[in-house]
């Protein structure tokens, strides 16, 4: 069952929809994993300044959940990753596109991670990543995906090389590294893609 952390959780009825809305407010604190998560997976989620925290425990092969980023953000911690851990994917949608809200990501037990953005498909993913070559960034079990560039990746330096022959666009690439892997890696929105740790 969900563990609720310093407050209760609002629940409310979608009127559109035939599904629930969990929203997790400020100062909330809501600790999961995913055989839970696997429950209301066809929920939304709306984060508006609490943190939602998610442990790798679940036989899934992928689950996947959708999270509504209010303008007063938040932040999403992402456990160590188990023996038995499974996959989840995250999209995300930022609820005010005028105006980028104070949001975070932490992957615990994490010494490296990989972000990239497809100018092809305008999408951002964070987290494990297929063939991103990297063996420690096996240490990762969720993918964070949301539309466009909110973490600025798209600059030169990011930037991967095309193979001859194709006309695709780039596809920008920016990896993280931390000294201590049992607080993770933390990337933040809005203004620049931070981290603690140093860069790669």
């Amino acid at each position: 069952m969900i563990e609720i952390v310093k407050r209760s959780l609002p629940l409310s009825r979608r009127t559109d929809l035939s599904s629930y809305r969990f929203i997790i407010g400020p100062r909330a604190w809501v600790r999961t994993n995913l055989i839970d998560l696997a429950r209301w997976s066809s929920w939304e989620y709306v984060l508006q300044g609490g943190t939602l925290e998610i442990d790798s425990f679940g036989p899934f092969q992928v689950l996947w959940l959708h999270l509504i980023i209010d303008q007063a953000g938040g932040e999403i911690i992402f456990g160590p990753k188990h023996s038995e851990a499974g996959l989840i994917l995250i999209d995300i949608t930022f609820g005010n596109l005028d105006r980028a809200a104070p949001f975070s990501l932490v992957f615990r037990g994490n010494e490296t991670l990989t972000a990239s953005y497809d100018s092809d498909t305008c999408i951002t993913l964070v987290g494990l990543l297929a063939g991103c070559g990297l063996e420690q960034d096996c240490a990762a079990w969720a993918v964070v995906r949301c539309d466009g560039d909110p973490y600025g990746l798209s600059h030169p330096e990011n930037g991967q090389q095309k193979e001859e022959g194709t006309d695709m666009s780039p596809l920008f690439l920016k990896r993280y590294r931390t000294q201590t892997p049992q607080n993770g890696i933390t990337i933040h929105l809005p203004t620049r893609t931070q981290q603690t740790g140093r860069p790669d």
